[in-house]
């Protein structure tokens, strides 16, 4: 949301109140001496009414302005709910024009000795201070307030960006019982209206009314009374339960029930009607000719020498774009910043650290002096939401990557923040659905995928026996690709060196590594291979053994525990895992129980688990087990199926293979 700050919604009250009958100012015993939401007892604060009202007024010196009004209330429910009295209001500015904040009013009420208390906020605990290059926010925090507390606040809001309406949002981190928006449009702006966002039900109604403004005539200094056919527009969600955060999620905003408008165009009184939509199409043409973004992708190749050898020694296209692309990495450290302009990349070159924008403006400019053709690819982190196919913004941006397109069609994808992958490997936070490749002089959507560039698998062959003391003996070797090579070796060069990754590999799965080898840790490998000798004890009892051989378990528990759940379903990357174990039976002992084989698949194989054990001969058993993710994000109402499929898959990760002794 661009204008708006929304802190909180939600309500409280068992009886229901009348919510015409909601005054500020005016705060009801009931609402002072209740103690819990009734409706989810857990909430440590509600809001108990909140109004936003939009309207255009007009100004002979400053024109068109749009005005927002609000007024919220909000019952703390319990020690944890305080911080709800901390509020921050942010101002947006271009630079030139910015918003402003009056009326502001704030004030706690407690019951104290049978009595209302109204404590009032004080001026000069407002606090101004800068929070980006756009935007500026005010501070406050409520006095007086503890669990028991009322709270409400007002302030209006008043921007001279007339083709912006604030979005408003009815659901955030604690329920609501009311909220409402109220829109007032004049004819001369025509604006699209998306009420769809989120899964809770809002009520709208839409009317016209008369308007009236008073438009100056500089030539005789006199105001003319103007009439609009006004659009009158009301949005309204009660009982609306708090966005719980719930795991595999990748924004929770992109669920918050909401409604947001766009400027279409404008049709003032004796003009044509101006269109205003943008395509993304028109954003490439924004950022190549009006911004510092398309500047910077003309930045010349600061490495000419060490690309033209690159170039030389070649064999291929693809020889020199992952040259360049180790050159780049090799020259240039990842700061952990993500960025999106790319501005002073000559000073990370020249420091050797920068943010990722910033390593792919190198990127670009060295590969095309090598002579590939290459481009950015503009997303939003998954953590901050989707990029929309419609109703296109740069502030919805978040970032970029680059793209090399070969002379045969083939592309790869690359990075700065990409450490440890080499082409096509991303960090999880850029395998975003939708990114827009931004291909000079192609007038054509141009949507890539970036979740599914790469086959990542995990595949285990384990060879186990057991000594005369029951000790178990393993060989075990992994080939990792993909997102599972680049996540180990996240995790390998995180810690201090290698014996210390090797002793916590030894810890975190209870065993004793004996002997530890590795290939393909570079920094361009895609593949990872592993070879671990260990041993594992058991308590073997008089008469039976039990023990789980996948040892090295994949899903140990089922991550779905709750019972419902109103959120889609996302999961990291697509993958697929593959352990064969081979046993050597002890001495002496014979099979007295196998798992049971399963056989699972998720409607149209969105998911595939194989679990089966096979007596090869009379000493030595065959554990196969295969699981497949094939879809990326499940819907709501496909909850109870995959809560049901990775409990039977974890149960079976987990089920012992049992001896009996001879």
């Amino acid at each position: 949301m661009k204008h708006f700050f929304l802190f909180c919604i939600g309500m409280v009250l068992c009886p229901m109140l009348c919510f015409s009958q909601f005054k500020y100012g005016r705060v009801g015993d009931d609402e002072l001496s209740m103690t819990v939401y009734a409706p989810d007892t857990s909430a440590v604060a509600v809001v108990l009414y909140e109004k936003g009202k939009i309207s255009y007024v007009y100004g002979n010196s400053v024109g068109f302005q749009v005005l927002l009004e609000v007024e919220r209330r909000v019952k703390i429910l319990k020690p944890e709910g305080v911080g709800y009295a901390d509020v921050s209001i942010p101002c947006y500015t271009d630079g030139i024009q910015q918003e402003s904040l009056s009326g502001l009013e704030a004030c706690s009420y407690n019951k104290e000795n049978g009595k209302t208390v109204k404590t009032k906020l004080e001026k000069k605990y407002v606090f101004e201070e800068p929070a980006s290059k756009h935007y500026r926010r005010y501070k406050f925090s409520i006095p007086n307030v503890k669990a028991g507390t009322v709270i409400e606040y007002k302030y209006r809001l008043t921007s001279p960006f007339y083709l912006s309406i604030p979005s408003w949002s009815f659901q955030s981190s604690i329920p609501m019982q009311y909220s409402t928006y109220e829109v007032l449009i004049p004819e001369y702006f025509i604006f699209n209206v998306d009420a769809s966002k989120g899964f809770e039900h809002i009520e709208a109604t839409n009317e016209y009314e008369n308007q009236q403004f008073y438009i100056g005539y500089y030539d005789d200094g006199q105001s003319a009374m103007v009439t609009s056919s006004s659009r009158f527009m009301t949005f309204t969600a009660r009982d609306v339960p708090a966005l719980k955060v719930e795991p595999h999620v990748w924004c929770v905003s992109d669920y918050v029930t909401q409604v947001s408008f766009e400027i279409s165009g404008t049709k003032f009184p004796n003009d044509f009607y101006r269109p205003y939509t943008a395509t993304w199409n028109d954003i490439e043409k924004t950022l190549m000719n009006k911004s510092d973004f398309g500047t910077n992708m003309k930045l010349p190749n600061p490495y000419k020498d060490e690309v033209k050898r690159i170039v030389s020694e070649a064999s291929g296209e693809e020889v020199i774009v992952s040259g360049v692309y180790a050159l780049v990495k090799e020259k240039v450290r990842w700061n952990n910043v993500y960025a999106f302009w790319g501005n002073e990349a000559r000073t990370a070159a020249k420091d050797g650290t920068g943010d990722n924008s910033q390593i792919n403006m190198l990127l670009l400019s060295m590969l095309r002096d090598a002579g590939i053709e290459a481009y950015p690819v503009l997303l939003s982190l998954r953590s901050k939401g989707r990029l929309p196919y419609v109703h296109p913004s740069i502030d919805e941006l978040s970032t970029f990557i680059v793209a090399a397109k070969l002379s045969d069609g083939t592309c790869y994808y690359m990075d700065g923040s990409a450490r440890y992958g080499g082409l096509n490997v991303l960090p999880v936070e850029l395998q975003v659905e939708r990114a827009w490749a931004f291909r000079e002089n192609v007038d054509a959507d141009t949507w890539v995928d970036l979740s599914r560039l790469t086959r990542n698998q995990h595949q285990v062959s384990m060879n186990v026996s057991f000594d005369s003391e029951g000790k178990m003996n393993c060989e075990r070797m992994v080939r990792y690709a993909g997102q599972f090579a680049y996540d180990f070796k996240n995790r390998y060069f995180q810690e201090k060196d290698s014996a210390t990754f090797v002793e916590n590999l030894g810890e975190t799965n209870n065993v004793v590594i004996e002997d530890y080898s590795i290939e393909g840790v570079e920094w361009l490998s895609n593949t990872v291979k592993e070879t671990i000798l260990f041993t594992k004890a058991y308590d073997w009892g008089d008469d039976y053994v039990y023990f789980s051989p996948l040892v090295f378990g994949h899903i140990e528990s089922n991550p779905f525990k709750q019972s419902e759940r109103k959120l889609p379903i996302e999961f990291d990357y697509l993958y697929s895992y593959v352990q064969t174990v081979t046993i050597n039976l002890p001495e002496g002992y014979a099979v007295e129980e196998v798992p049971k084989e399963i056989n699972l698949a998720l409607p149209e194989r969105a998911g595939v688990c194989l679990y089966q054990v096979k007596q090869i001969n009379d000493r030595t058993l065959q554990v196969v087990y295969r699981f497949e993710l094939n879809k990326l994000v499940f819907l709501p109402e496909e909850y109870v199926s995959i809560k049901e499929f990775f409990g039977l898959v974890a149960a079976k990760n987990v089920e012992p293979i049992v001896l009996k002794k001879l």
